[in-house]
């Protein structure tokens, strides 16, 4: 029994290893959040920032607003179809999001972090 478990475990080891490294995203329909690391943006009330994106991977900018604050989530998510050969390049892509009312005296947070955002 414990032979069979060890070939059971080696084999989802391998499978997850087989995706991490084919870049294939798709265990994570929603997509992975992701920390922001780069500068932030706010014009009116659309927020960007850019992130790294590879050559089968989309980004996605979300807000909750609270009345204090407004937290970010980035989000990046494989757009990988099965069979598929994804271009084997990463890039710089700016993502953006629309708030219901602008920034104002709010703080803008990075809630994969915690972190506080300064923004320009």
């Amino acid at each position: 029994m414990h032979r069979g478990l060890r070939h059971a475990s080696a084999g989802l080891l391998a499978l997850a290893v087989g995706l991490t490294l084919s870049g294939c995203d798709g265990l994570a329909g929603s997509g992975t959040a992701r920390p922001i690391d780069r500068t932030v943006t706010v014009q009116g009330r659309t927020i960007t920032t850019t992130t790294e994106v590879g050559g089968c991977q989309s980004a996605r900018l979300t807000a909750h607003e609270s009345g204090k604050s407004v937290s970010l989530t980035l989000k990046v998510k494989s757009t990988r179809k099965s069979g598929e050969a994804c271009p084997d390049y990463i890039g710089l892509r700016p993502v953006s999001t629309t708030l219901r009312q602008p920034v104002g005296s709010r703080s803008l947070v990075d809630a994969t972090t915690g972190s506080a955002l300064n923004a320009r």
